[in-house]
């Protein structure tokens, strides 16, 4: 399946065409299924529900008009409850599969009163077990080992980077992925914007399509809206569950410590 991470411009002005020029790049190369950033659809001071309802129908119709794979994230706010949740929704051809609530909202999240989730889905598309990690969910070794341990075979991470970080090894970033997607067997899909978060931070693209074969494709310039496509060789993929052990033999006793609260 050829799948793409739309680096769309995000913040300012309209999202959505930046983002629907780079899907119709795709479409004319055969892309499937397209990724777009984390909050892509806000732009400077917004994060209403108004922007959310407008985002999901959009990418339903999106899905719909061109019989793609599409994933984008939304504020969603739970009426039950009133809690807020930070939730990428997945179309296929208009259908909506299913949605994953982000695990770990960051401290910023959370002090706007973005809530915890706390399961990692599996969606069944096309022939592929795929799943998600939402952003910072991916700094989580333990949490990204368990859609392995479910099957996934291709991750999903829709992301904000912001461009000033105080991250080490700046250059290196990218190794994590590769690292992530090797240690469990399945590809990684990760999306970022370019220009502005809603709350006007100055944020990059840095967007790559990863494997354990290493990195597939990756971003050109994190400055400019750019489409980052790559095929990805799900048999390859099925083979190397296979052969990593890892996924299966575990010694149980020796990882309850992750289970403590430090």
């Amino acid at each position: 399946m050829k799948v793409s991470a739309v680096q769309c411009r995000v913040g300012k002005n309209n999202p959505f065409k930046s983002s629907e020029n780079l899907i119709l790049e795709g479409i004319e190369i055969g892309v499937e299924l397209f990724l777009l950033p984390e909050y892509f659809s806000y732009t400077i001071g917004d994060m209403s529900l108004e922007t959310s309802k407008k985002t999901k129908n959009w990418l339903r119709n999106i899905s719909n008009e061109y019989g793609i794979i599409l994933a984008g994230n939304v504020i969603e706010k739970i009426e039950e409850s009133g809690e807020l949740y930070n939730i990428l929704y997945i179309y296929d051809s208009g259908e909506f599969l299913g949605s994953q609530t982000k695990i770990h909202p960051t401290k910023t999240e959370r002090e706007l009163g973005i809530r915890c989730g706390k399961k990692i889905e599996i969606f069944d598309v096309r022939g592929i077990k795929l799943s998600a990690l939402i952003c910072a969910d991916i700094l989580y070794p333990e949490l990204c080992r368990v859609p392995a341990i479910k099957g996934a075979e291709v991750i999903l991470n829709p992301v904000v980077s912001l461009k000033k970080s105080e991250l080490p090894s700046e250059n290196l970033r990218y190794c994590m992925y590769f690292t992530r997607a090797f240690d469990n067997a399945y590809a990684v899909i990760k999306a970022g914007g370019v220009g502005y978060t809603f709350l006007g931070e100055r944020c990059v693209g840095r967007s790559l399509i990863v494997d354990h074969t290493g990195i597939l494709a990756k971003y050109k310039d994190e400055e400019k809206e750019e489409l980052i496509s790559a095929k990805i060789d799900l048999e390859s993929i099925r083979k190397y569950k296979e052969i990593n052990y890892s996924l299966k033999d575990r010694n149980l006793e020796a990882i309850k410590e992750l289970m403590r609260r430090s």
